[in-house]
């Protein structure tokens, strides 16, 4: 566990403004979403509410948005499909799971994983996982993959795997 001053501290090295992280990290508190604390104690985070905290700075556009979108973006599904009953339990069932398995992979020293990089997509819902053979797209079910769901511009936030993967070992120690 890792106090939330700590926790925003370490997400300085990936360039977030720290006021707009320390104000997304207090509405998630609020929502349940991280843990609050309590009365003279500070709340203390996991590294899944670490990469939740992360994932939600990434994607909100508004800050009272901020514990919708982010659990909105990590339940997206691969390529806008859910996958059938009987699917090998290797494959992630949506962003979360997908995230969760290439920084661990990073975090384990993988070479592939710590080239790798996360890109969150604020234009419509999309988690990318790019890797150096290949790039997962996590989007709404139904949602083409393949194709920009507006025209216009894209607007996202690509962050290395690498970089989450540190700031997780620094948090917490290396994985094992």
């Amino acid at each position: 566990m890792a106090k939330l001053a700590n926790v925003l501290a370490a997400i300085d090295a990936l360039g977030f403004d720290p006021a707009r992280a320390s104000a997304i990290a207090r509405r998630l508190s609020e929502e349940g979403v991280i843990p609050s604390g309590g009365p003279a104690r500070a709340p203390e985070l996991d590294e899944d509410d670490t990469i939740r905290l992360i994932v939600a700075i990434a994607v909100t556009s508004k800050l009272r948005l901020a514990d919708t979108e982010s659990a909105e973006y990590l339940q997206l599904v691969p390529s806008g499909t859910i996958l059938p009953e009987g699917a090998p339990v290797g494959i992630p069932r949506n962003a979360a799971e997908a995230v969760d398995l290439v920084v661990d992979l990073a975090r384990r020293g993988d070479p592939d994983a710590r080239k790798s990089s996360l890109t969150f997509v604020r234009s419509w819902p999309e988690v990318s996982i790019e890797q150096p053979s290949r790039v997962g797209r996590y989007r709404n079910p139904g949602a083409n993959a393949g194709h920009w769901e507006r025209d216009g511009h894209r607007t996202a936030t690509t962050i290395p795997v690498a970089a989450v993967a540190n700031i997780l070992d620094e948090l917490f120690g290396k994985a094992r």
